[in-house]
């Protein structure tokens, strides 16, 4: 009787994950690359873009960071040289002027390509952060907290 208690659970997320699975292909495709976008952005400050991959050293051919502010037509191309399978792109303010930017990530190996972030539907979508006041944010922050 014991046994049939701890096997329940382990059916039950099983069959969790897979629902998640189904209804949800970004969550899951493109794993071998993660990032997380700083939250908030503030203007005027020196970010640091870091991507992550599980991908060896010697596989990766080419890992490129696609970016752009509001007041650049297009996106700039940028070689990130990676040590570990950590690639960082280090934004300056002074450098990339705008209000907002917008960026993603490639990562090319012999035989795949693989790009961050990805949408619900397993596309390729930039993220695209509002540079904002840290006064203005702050403000903001005190009002919703009362």
């Amino acid at each position: 009787m014991l046994k049939y208690i701890f096997l329940i659970p382990v059916f039950l997320l099983g069959q969790i994950e897979k629902q998640v699975r189904d209804e949800n292909p970004g969550l899951f495709i493109n794993q071998r690359l993660y990032h997380t976008p700083p939250n908030p952005l503030f203007k005027g400050r020196a970010y640091t873009l870091d991507f992550i991959t599980n991908i060896p050293d010697d596989s990766v051919l080419t890992a490129t960071l696609f970016f752009k502010t509001n007041f650049m037509g297009f996106y700039q191309e940028h070689l990130l040289p990676g040590f570990k399978g950590l690639y960082k792109f280090q934004y300056n303010p002074d450098k990339y002027t705008g209000t907002h930017i917008q960026y993603y990530f490639v990562l090319t190996t012999e035989n795949e390509i693989h790009g961050t972030p990805v949408n619900d539907k397993g596309e390729l979508a930039p993220v695209n952060k509002l540079l904002v006041l840290p006064i203005e944010y702050f403000k903001q922050q005190a009002r919703l907290n009362k």
